[in-house]
């Protein structure tokens, strides 16, 4: 599978040429601050395979993951994480096409709000995988 998206506003596009190596639900504060959400759906492509196109602005925090963002409309597109390097974690928001499978893992399950009712797969961490 190959896959594409944009931002909201457009003025930045993606492409990625392989099949992702997973495809997992994040309930960590940090993502459920930086999407406005109690959990971020992302797939995890290498680095070689992933082609951005437009300028992207970028936020550094604290447990060392690089959020990139559209600078005009604000759109999550991906990050970065110090702990797996050449690893690119698309928000699976921006892309064209959902993918067409379930997630495979889920993790910071413990952060994960007690009124969301939602379908886990069997591999779960309470914390950062690893």
């Amino acid at each position: 599978m190959s896959g594409s998206g944009n931002c909201l506003c457009g003025s930045i596009s993606l492409k990625f040429k392989s099949e992702p190596k997973f495809f997992l639900l994040c309930h960590c504060t940090d993502c459920q601050k930086a999407t406005g959400s109690a959990v971020a759906s992302i797939v995890g492509v290498t680095e070689n395979d992933f082609e951005i196109n437009g300028e992207t602005g970028s936020y550094e925090c604290e447990a060392g993951v690089t959020r990139s963002f559209c600078k005009k409309c604000g759109s999550q597109i991906f990050s970065t994480t110090n702990s797996a390097p050449g690893l690119i974690l698309i928000k699976t928001g921006v892309l064209d096409s959902q993918p067409d499978s379930e997630p495979t893992m889920v993790c910071w399950t413990d952060s994960k709000p007690d009124w969301l009712e939602i379908k886990h797969p069997s591999l779960k961490f309470e914390k950062n995988p690893g």
